[in-house]
């Protein structure tokens, strides 16, 4: 089972919740009007820096409803690549929600990206199987160089004292789902 990593907003006084997380290549948000709360019509926006924000959507009409709580979901089909998409919606003319922050981390078939920055292999989990766990780095002949517990999607997999060459990492989770592959350093 693959959880994803949810980013929560402190909610709107329409809403009862506003969430969002990384689903394969998108990114998917909802949220929920409290029961007897209605506005006219909702923007969905998307920032890279929590300043400028671009219309990414439109849900128009009346939103909500007299009776009970309603549910809506809009999907970012284009996220900002290796960055964190800052959403916010605009409820009618009650006003914008704050922001929620969802980093969205594009990998390839094995569910992870390595990126290389100079002495630096950062690992970076889209989906991660579940939240803790422990890294194991082996040099190419299977000896141990490195071993840590993490709770993260990013991190570092090199130290200072790794050599130029090929090393595999293997991820091992608290649900004992694996996740592994192999990197340069060079």
């Amino acid at each position: 089972m693959i959880l994803p990593f949810l980013a929560w907003a402190q909610s709107h006084p329409l809403l009862q919740d506003f969430s969002g997380f990384q689903q394969g290549e998108s990114v998917f948000l909802r949220w929920t009007f409290r029961s007897g709360s209605l506005c006219e019509g909702t923007r969905i926006e998307r920032s890279q820096d929590g300043m400028i924000f671009t219309e990414i959507g439109e849900i128009p009409g009346i939103c909500g409803s007299p009776e009970v709580a309603f549910t809506y979901t809009f999907t970012d089909s284009t996220p900002l690549s290796y960055a964190s998409n800052i959403y916010r919606l605009e409820l009618g003319n009650t006003g914008f929600t704050t922001n929620l922050q969802v980093e969205y981390i594009a990998v390839g078939d094995e569910g992870y990206s390595l990126l290389s920055t100079g002495n630096e292999v950062e690992l970076l989990i889209a989906n991660p199987p579940a939240r803790n766990g422990v890294a194991q780095v082996f040099d190419i002949s299977g000896s141990l160089v490195s071993e840590f517990s993490f709770n993260n999607r990013r991190f570092l997999l090199t130290e200072k004292i790794f050599r130029s060459g090929v090393y595999i990492f293997r991820l091992r989770y608290e649900n004992n789902a694996v996740v592994s592959g192999k990197f340069i350093r060079l």
